[in-house]
Parts: structure tokens; sequence; C-alpha cells
């Protein structure tokens, strides 16, 4: 395994993560006990930084990740988050307090690394279901997260960047506070670090990579497999309402050519283009079994992306993926 240091933390985070969404059973079946074993996976393979969320199957990321690191040696890096509803902006600074001793209950520890924000930022309150405003975040919320820091629950801060209001992150992010940004960034989609291209249409993540690097964040990518469509095969059934997973597949099944060398499956593929990003600190695919955790670790060792098959991909992204 390979290392980074996580921005201006001072942490030392494995270039390839494990993200929790898997055995939380977000991404598809997996058992508790495979679930576990996939944990000591990573760790024998010399991945330390893990990313869980109270969302993360109501708990079931981190009870299990707690359970997993219970009668294991090794350093590890943890962050988790909070998510306020609307009925916990009334007191932010009780139900951050209440989301983080309930995630350090179940993650059998007193403490972790990093605790991010995971609502999304809009222009207006609620603008979307459970949505904060830049002076939610900027104010109480940044308050509430300083309190935890104090009291010694967390070491660092950060913040979740996906289908964001771009101007809001920006404005949040701009003004230093923060230690670390979760994002958005693969294959089908590179708003994170440069604008989408002209006609295509994507949910614009604001360039957040490069905003982080000029605060010196850490950034942490997520979504290296876009919910699965960067896989050899989707993992369940895809909702009526998610359109975005749908047209994702569709276009996913462009990138076979990324299969001819040393890359042999769309999702090792999926995990060495963020490997490419040096403005990536480490990306966390949401694995939910051993295999899956092997994989990804293995990438570390497989050549990049050949230039000319990048060349193809620009044309592919910069036409939407549409012939």
């Amino acid at each position: 395994m390979q290392y980074n240091a996580l921005g201006r933390t001072g942490l030392n985070v494995s270039r390839v993560g494990f993200g929790g969404g898997g055995i939380g059973q977000v991404w598809g079946e997996t058992t508790r006990d495979e679930a576990i074993r996939s944990v000591h996976k990573a760790l024998d393979l010399g991945i330390n930084y893990f990313d869980v969320a109270p969302a993360y199957g109501n708990g079931e990321a981190e009870e299990v990740l707690g359970l997993a690191l219970k009668d294991r040696s090794e350093d590890v890096i943890i962050g988790t988050k909070v998510r306020l509803a609307s009925e916990d902006m009334f007191d932010i600074t009780a139900a951050v307090q209440r989301s983080i001793e309930t995630s350090l209950r179940l993650l059998k520890t007193e403490a972790v690394d990093i605790l991010h924000v995971h609502n999304r930022f809009t222009l207006n309150r609620g603008d979307t279901p459970n949505s904060l405003a830049a002076e939610d975040v900027m104010g109480p919320v940044l308050e509430a997260y300083r309190s935890v820091q104090k009291s010694g629950k967390t070491r660092f801060i950060g913040l979740s960047a996906m289908e964001h209001h771009v101007p809001t992150l920006n404005q949040i992010m701009g003004t230093g506070d923060w230690d670390t940004v979760l994002a958005y960034y693969n294959l089908l989609n590179w708003t994170a670090q440069s604008k989408p291209p002209p006609g295509v249409k994507l949910f614009d993540n604001g360039q957040n990579i490069l905003l982080a690097k000029k605060h010196n964040m850490g950034v942490i990518g997520i979504r290296s497999h876009a919910a699965g469509a960067l896989s050899s095969g989707l993992d369940r059934p895809i909702s009526d309402d998610n359109d975005l997973l749908s047209q994702d597949v569709i276009s996913a099944a462009q990138l076979d050519f990324l299969l001819d060398g040393p890359i042999r499956t769309l999702s090792q593929a999926a995990t060495i283009f963020c490997l490419m990003n040096p403005d990536i600190h480490t990306t966390v695919p949401g694995v939910k079994n051993q295999s899956e955790t092997e994989e990804m670790a293995n990438c570390i060792d497989i050549d990049p992306i050949d230039p000319a098959q990048i060349t193809r991909l620009t044309e592919l992204y910069c036409k939407g993926f549409r012939d």
C-alpha cells in the first residue's frame, strides 16, 4: 500500500481507503460476518482509512467497523458523519452531540479522527430535504462541530461535497474553517476537478478539489464507482426515480476499451482513474466483501490507464458519452 498526507491534518492515509456503504449494506447484499472479514482483509492489505456514517444502514456500518476493529492492533483513521434533520435545527449543538455519541458507542472508541457534515448545501435551508444554507454551516453548525472538537471526540472536521449548490459550497469551503472534503469524482463525472464540458448535462461539483487544494484541505474521493455503475454488474435493482444511476449504467457500458491491457475489470479502472489524480489523497470504494476489498487494494500495483485510452475517454466525456 502507498500513503498520502491528508492535507493539513497531518494524518497519513492509505491511497486506497475503505468506504462504509458496502458494510452498511447500502450497495448490495452481504452478511455481517463477511463485512467484518472485509475490514480484516483491508487491514491485512495496509488500508488504514475507513469512512463510515450513521446513514449507512442506520448505524450498521459503524457497528460492523467497531466489531471488526475490536481485537485488532493496527492504528486506523476513522471518519464518520452527522446528518442534521430539519427538527435538529432548533438545537444543532445537542443534535451533533447525540449523533457523535451514538457513533462512538457503535464504533467502540472514544474519538474519531474526522467528523463530516453529511447534508446537502443549498441556497436556502430546506430547498431539498434536510439541506443547509451557507449561514447554517458557517454559523451554528460550525460552532457545534467546534464544540465536539474541543471535547476531544473528533480531531478534525470536514464537509461532504456532492450535488450541492455550487456558490453555497464554494462560500463554505472558502472560509478555510474545514479540514477535509469528501469529493465526488469518477470516470463519468470530473466536475470536482474541472468545469462540465459545454453542452453536457452533469451535476456540477464546483471544482471543489481545486478549492480544497487552495486551502490545503484533505481530499477524500467518494463515489469512485458511481454507486455501482462502474463495476462488472450492478448488485441491486435500480429504483424508478434514480435517473442518475440509470444514465451512469448506460454511459459505463461504453468503457470496455479501458480493459485492453493490465486493467482487467471496470471496477479496477474506476479505482485506478482516481488514483491517477494527485490531488485526491485517498479514495474510498464502497466494498462489502473480501474479494472486492482485495481487488481495490491491489489496484495500487496496476499501471495507470494508457494515454491513448485517456484520450478516447476524454473524447467520450466531452460528448456526454453519447455518439
